[in-house]
């Protein structure tokens, strides 16, 4: 759950000054800018962080369902 919340902070600052940068170059005012850089990163932090927690569950419920019905080789 760590590296999933490390992983999702690193995009949502990613995202935030990507937005800050791209709403200064289209002459957007600087807290515009910024409230819109900060939506972005608590969205992206969001879904980034939901996304991790659903395929971690896939790949632990796979897991178990391989341990707990082996399939026969023979």
């Amino acid at each position: 759950m760590k590296t999933i919340k490390a992983t999702a902070a690193k995009f949502a600052v990613l995202v935030f000054f990507i937005m800050a940068i791209v709403g200064s170059l289209c002459g957007s005012s600087p807290a515009t800018c910024c409230n819109r850089a900060v939506v972005g990163a608590i969205v992206i932090y969001i879904v980034v962080s939901i996304a991790g927690k659903s395929v971690l569950n896939i790949i632990i419920d796979q897991i178990v369902e391989s341990r707990l019905n082996p399939k026969d080789k023979s």
